[in-house]
C-alpha cells in the first residue's frame, strides 16, 4: 500500500489551495499537522494574502513559481471547478491535484476527466503523508521571503520588505506582490523580473532583495 504513494517524496513544492488566516480551517491546521515533512508547503488564499501561516507568506494564487508540482485543494467541488477553469483559460499548465474528502462529486469528477487533469480524491493528504511518513526525498531550505505592498499615506509609493525564513507577519496596506526566494529566483511576473533586473555584479539576489528593502 505505501508504494501507491512513494512518489510523493519526490515532490518538493505542496500549493495548500484555501489555506488562510482562519486558524479553525482544515487548511490552515495542515500546516501544523505535515510541517515536519520536509515539503515547501505554500498556502494559497486571495484575501489573506501577504500574511503568513508558520513563517510561510500566504499567496493570491498558485502560480508565483513557474513550475507548480502538486496542488491540495481544501475548496468545495464548485469552488475547485470554478478556480481550474479560470485557469485552463489562462493557458496554465495544471498540475496534479489532490481532493480532500468531501470535495468530490460527480461533476467534478467528470470535469477533470474531460479536462485530462491527473488527481487524487477519496483520501486526505494530511492524514496520508503522516500514515505513511511520506518525507520529502530532497527538501529545499528554509525560503526568505518578500512582499511589496502599496503605500495607504495616500502617495501611492510601493514598499518593498524582506523577511528572514521563518518571520510571520500581518499585512496591512494593499498587496502588489509576495513570495519566497524560489518565487522571486523563477516567477516570469513582472515584479520578481525586475527585482532581478536591479542585482549589482557580485550580488546575490538574497543580498538585492535585502539591500532594496
Amino acid at each position: 500500500m505505501t508504494g501507491e504513494f512513494d512518489w510523493l517524496r519526490t515532490v518538493q513544492t505542496v500549493h495548500i489551495i484555501g489555506a488562510g488566516l482562519n486558524q479553525k480551517k482544515p487548511a490552515h491546521r495542515a500546516f501544523h499537522d505535515a510541517g515536519d515533512k520536509g515539503f515547501r508547503m505554500v498556502p494559497v488564499h486571495p484575501k489573506d494574502a501577504g500574511s503568513t501561516i508558520l513563517g510561510r507568506p500566504i499567496r493570491p494564487n498558485p502560480w508565483g513559481s513557474d513550475a507548480p508540482e502538486l496542488f491540495v485543494f481544501f475548496l468545495s467541488a464548485n469552488s475547485v471547478i470554478q478556480e481550474l477553469r479560470k485557469w485552463l483559460i489562462e493557458g496554465r499548465d495544471i498540475p496534479f491535484i489532490w481532493l480532500q474528502p468531501g470535495a468530490e462529486n460527480p461533476e467534478l469528477e467528470e470535469f477533470l476527466s474531460n479536462s485530462k487533469i491527473k488527481y487524487s480524491s477519496g483520501r486526505c493528504w494530511v492524514v496520508t503523508v503522516n500514515e505513511y511518513d511520506i518525507i520529502c526525498k530532497n527538501p529545499l531550505p528554509e525560503q526568505p521571503w518578500c512582499l511589496q505592498t502599496t503605500s495607504i499615506d495616500g502617495s501611492d509609493c510601493s514598499t518593498w520588505q524582506h523577511f528572514p525564513a521563518g518571520s510571520d507577519h500581518i499585512r496591512e496596506s494593499p498587496l502588489e506582490w509576495v513570495g519566497d526566494l524560489v518565487d522571486l529566483q523563477t516567477s516570469s511576473e513582472i515584479i520578481p523580473r525586475y527585482i532581478r533586473s536591479l542585482v549589482n555584479e557580485g550580488e546575490t539576489l538574497e543580498d538585492a532583495s535585502i539591500r532594496l528593502s
